[in-house]
């Protein structure tokens, strides 16, 4: 028995390095990505992993909620970082289940407990995919509302008398027709004649 029980000790403290060697890494990689996206990239943009913990909580008033934790990136302290997101989640007016966001906590991955660091830490795949999906969208977008804005005003600038711009490769509009009379001219040159109307 004693045997045994030296044995699983033996066991544990070799687990133990084991673990905390794998947390040392992890947090030099948090690290590295933070760097990397931060001052590397610049990267401002924020995206979140979907959800490594859920457990359900009780309000205030007896209101039944979840409360779920996912690995994130973004502004947080004054600094651009991985964080874990700590959403409080209530029902909405529609009583569809906890879509409601009623509180969010956002705690720097590196001041987090040791367990929830090592639970987050797999997600970070995930969030990098997230967040390069989200980078795509944001810059797509961006690049239309300039396409668009730009026209905009081009339009404010023209004169509200000038005429419309042709678009590259449409024909060219005839000239309004005009209101003026034509004059003829007889065979006495100083003389003119207006057409009569018919």
């Amino acid at each position: 028995m004693a045997q045994d029980l030296r044995g699983d000790q033996d066991a544990l403290r070799i687990m133990t390095r084991r673990l905390n060697s794998a947390l040392a890494e992890a947090g030099a990689v948090v690290q590295a990505v933070d760097h990397f996206l931060s001052e590397e990239l610049g990267i401002g943009i924020t995206a979140a992993s979907r959800a490594f913990d859920s457990q359900r909580a009780v309000g205030d008033d007896d209101r039944e909620m979840l409360v779920t934790s996912h690995l994130a990136y973004g502004r947080v302290s004054g600094k651009n970082r991985l964080y874990v997101l700590t959403a409080t989640l209530d029902k909405n007016e529609r009583k569809e289940p906890y879509t409601q966001i009623i509180a969010e906590e956002r705690t720097p991955w590196a001041d987090c407990s040791r367990e929830v660091r090592l639970q987050s830490f797999a997600m970070l795949p995930e969030l990098l995919g997230s967040l390069a999906t989200r980078v795509e969208e944001v810059a797509s977008q961006t690049a239309k509302t300039v396409e668009a804005v730009r026209e905009l005003l081009e339009m404010m600038r023209r004169p509200l008398d000038a005429p419309e711009p042709v678009p590259a490769g449409a024909p060219s509009p005839s000239p309004p027709p005009s209101n003026d009379l034509d004059l003829t001219v007889t065979s006495d040159p100083t003389l003119f004649k207006r057409p009569r109307p018919r």
